[in-house]
């Protein structure tokens, strides 16, 4: 039985968007939903559907297998969702903030002394997986906007894997949220070399032992809807409990779990609760900044989605035999046109191609991003 909920505003709009990358706790919200339920503001907007256990258990696993590593990568470009400025949270070498918001700074470097020439916000396991839509910011050269990402490129049989799973997701969809999800697919089919095959999404966002603080997710097609997935990690010992997704402004939150498939607004202010340990104690081999943070939870969090902006590249194709020449282990040429460039530092290598002539286009391929995703 599916429970129906009618949800009023505890907040005015100007009093929560005071609140953008504020952590919110359990106490914030009355409603806490466990069961299939359906959620509705009180003018009548659908907030969220949540299903309980619709997702196999093999499923889940290749996505486990497949996303968990690359979720725990740390990213300094998530905004407000990585919440409010926290020198626990921030990079190492970022020294002096200059000019410094709420939940993004530019900053001097604690190495050369330089100024930024970007802003920067708190780290946070965090990474996006699929098709992109913004250029690689670190190529001087800026051509096609619509790119691989990193881990496309350099895991392909890990992505492989995992597409049965993303394809389940893209079912839930069309089932629970069809007028959506129509309005998402036709989208998506304009641009068919940059979305997930058979489903309505171009991107994924995967996280890792992440608690968001309050914001509006960024960068996706607003018409459409937002898909999270939970799972949680079996080759982690550290359970949790809490890790609600929740909107505060209606006070209503979400225990989503392993198997369960949330369908929710992401245009609305969102965040995550606190999450808390099962096991008296931490069980395995964290780093000090780990621990602080507490990013050593088995909660890995998977956002499915369409990027706004995939549409300026209809007509445009991947240089597919390009990536699949490189060689991703000695990351040199090897009959191909794609250049390294390793004058970056290591978690920040760059694939810098060359123009295809045929298509009259530059494919960037390394992520970055600036968006808020749970």
């Amino acid at each position: 039985m599916v429970t129906k909920i009618v949800a009023n505003k505890l907040m005015s709009d100007a009093e929560i968007a005071s609140k953008e990358s504020d952590y919110f706790t359990e106490a914030d919200f009355p409603i806490i939903i466990k069961g299939d339920a359906d959620v509705f503001a009180e003018d009548g907007r659908l907030l969220l559907r949540f299903r309980k256990n619709v997702i196999s258990k093999e499923l889940t696993d290749l996505a486990v297998n497949s996303y968990v590593k690359a979720s725990k990568a740390l990213h300094e470009n998530r905004g407000a969702s990585a919440g409010a400025l926290d020198r626990k949270k921030l990079a190492n070498y970022v020294s002096e903030f200059i000019n410094p918001g709420k939940f993004r700074t530019k900053f001097k470097s604690g190495t050369t002394g330089i100024e930024s020439k970007q802003a920067t916000s708190n780290l946070s396991p965090s990474n996006i997986i699929g098709y992109f839509d913004k250029h690689d910011r670190n190529l001087k050269t800026k051509g096609a906007p619509c790119r691989l990402t990193a881990f496309n490129r350099d895991h392909p049989e890990l992505w492989e894997t995992a597409l049965p799973f993303l394809k389940r997701c893209d079912e839930l969809f069309k089932e629970l949220i069809p007028d959506r999800h129509e309005l998402q697919r036709t989208q998506a089919a304009e641009t068919p070399d940059f979305i997930i095959p058979e489903t309505a999404f171009s991107t994924v966002t995967i996280n890792y032992s992440w608690r968001t603080g309050l914001h509006k997710d960024a960068g996706d097609y607003r018409p459409g809807y937002g898909n999270l997935i939970v799972i949680e990690d079996p080759n982690n010992p550290n359970s949790y409990t809490g890790g609600y997704t929740g909107f505060p402004q209606f006070g209503v939150a979400v225990d989503v779990r392993t198997g369960d498939f949330l369908a929710m607004d992401v245009h609305e202010w969102h965040c995550n609760t606190e999450m808390f340990l099962v096991n008296p104690q931490i069980q395995g081999n964290y780093t000090q900044r780990e621990i602080d943070n507490k990013w050593y939870f088995n909660r890995l969090s998977v956002v499915c989605y369409l990027r706004e902006k995939m549409i300026r590249c209809k007509g445009l194709q991947t240089d597919k035999v390009q990536l699949m020449n490189l060689d991703k282990k000695t990351k040199t040429k090897r009959k191909t046109n794609v250049e390294i460039d390793k004058t970056k530092e290591p978690d920040s290598t760059v694939v810098k191609p060359k123009r295809v002539y045929k298509k009259k286009t530059v494919i960037e391929l390394n992520p970055k991003t600036d968006d808020n995703k749970d």
